[in-house]
């Protein structure tokens, strides 16, 4: 009870680097933040020529928010570049974000924001990272950050194999990556371009600048590289809360005590052997069986997670996925008690992917190995961006980007 009071009554979203995270809130009023690109809410927040993105979020009630966002473009490490706004931006930042709707019929009152970039008032003008601010009289509630793609075909990723320098086919996978550049002016390889690569989306164990093998020619080649061997992890658990009335995936129970509905997740265990599925790589999709519009008609519940294993020392455990933005804050944290861990969230209806996470003290990254084991079967998702700043350059061009895996 002590946490769920806290979770009803805390701002329990206390902000990581932001590294960390693909979006971020400051307020516990506002929930399930999501960007969609192109219309596919499976795709990384990655714009190419031509294309949109969606951003949306819930203001937990039916009181009209004048909100503003406000766009800045970022270097390949995230950090604010050194643009003038008026070279980046084609129009005027801090306009009001003016789509809104009112929940319909729900335990939760809420109201529902989106935005869309490009749009009528705003254009981008050049590649690269973007972070974009929801502000409300100056104060930011939330952030969320995408990437604009040049689409250049200058990366080549292999599958990922489980032989790695560290084991064979036991617990790791290592990717393959060949960077051919012979179409960009390019003098000092190791000072104007930048690579990162990604494991299924997550911030927090991302490769950042690794070491090539060797160069040869305009080419450069990760090969056996220490820097891009991953644990392989295990496969995501999964469940679906998409209406009241009924147990779907991996739920135990659904129980109503007034006001508010909750949800029991089945009981997890520790996985000692890899676990296949078709997951969707963390992913999580908004969705309540009878509804019209599941943005403005799914419901809010309480999702009690609890993962029975010994207790360990020393460090953090945390219940990630997409749905937290790839963030280890507290919101996310499990307690201990009873034999277990334990975490209620409040999620809206739909399907969800999540694992748990361990952040041994000192460390910023999680471990699957206590929790998912380390399998080299599982099927991993990884991307590549390539940036480049020439000679002279004031800004981190966002040239390429690749990925592999399933």
């Amino acid at each position: 009870m002590r946490r769920l009071f806290l979770t009803l009554t805390a701002s329990v979203f206390s902000a990581l680097p932001c590294l960390a995270q693909w979006f971020g809130t400051a307020s516990d009023n506002i929930r399930t933040p999501r960007v969609i690109t192109a219309g596919d809410w499976e795709r990384l927040p990655v714009l190419t020529d031509g294309e949109t993105l969606e951003i949306s979020f819930d203001e937990m009630s039916h009181n009209y928010h004048r909100f503003t966002y406000h766009i800045t473009h970022c270097d390949a490490s995230w950090e604010t570049s050194d643009l003038l706004e008026s070279e980046y931006l084609d129009g005027f930042n801090d306009q009001p974000v003016d789509s809104w709707e009112n929940s319909e019929n729900t335990t939760f009152d809420y109201t529902h924001y989106r935005l869309q970039i490009p749009n009528e008032d705003i254009r981008l003008k050049v590649s690269g990272n973007y972070r974009v601010s929801i502000q409300e009289d100056d104060e930011e509630l939330a952030w969320f950050r995408f990437s604009v793609s040049e689409g250049m075909p200058l990366l080549s990723m292999e599958q990922p194999t489980g032989n790695t320098d560290i084991d064979t086919r036991e617990s790791h996978q290592q990717i393959g990556l060949t960077v051919n550049y012979s179409s960009l002016d390019v003098r000092n390889p190791d000072r104007e371009l930048k690579v990162t690569v990604m494991q299924n989306h997550r911030f927090d164990n991302a490769a950042i600048s690794p070491k090539a093998t060797y160069e040869n020619g305009r080419q450069l080649t990760f090969d056996h590289c220490s820097d891009l061997i991953f644990p392989a992890g295990n496969e995501f658990r999964r469940f679906e809360v998409i209406n009241m009335y009924e147990n779907v995936r991996r739920v135990d129970r659904i129980s109503f005590h007034a006001p508010y509905y909750h949800a029991a997740v089945m009981t997890d265990r520790e996985f000692h052997a890899y676990q296949y599925d078709d997951d969707h790589n963390g992913r999580f999709l908004v969705r309540y069986s009878n509804a019209d519009d599941s943005d403005i008609q799914a419901d809010y519940m309480f999702v009690h997670f609890r993962l029975e294993s010994p207790e360990y020392q020393g460090g953090k455990l945390y219940v990630t996925g997409d749905f937290s933005g790839g963030s280890l804050t507290p919101e996310y944290e499990m307690e201990y008690a009873d034999g277990a861990y334990q975490a209620p969230l409040l999620l809206k209806n739909g399907a969800y992917d999540y694992r748990y996470l361990w952040v041994p003290a000192g460390k910023n990254a999680g471990e699957t190995a206590k929790t998912e084991g380390d399998w080299y079967e599982t099927g991993n998702e990884y991307h590549a961006f390539l940036y480049y700043r020439p000679r002279n350059g004031r800004y981190d061009r966002l040239v390429s980007v690749s990925s592999t895996g399933r």
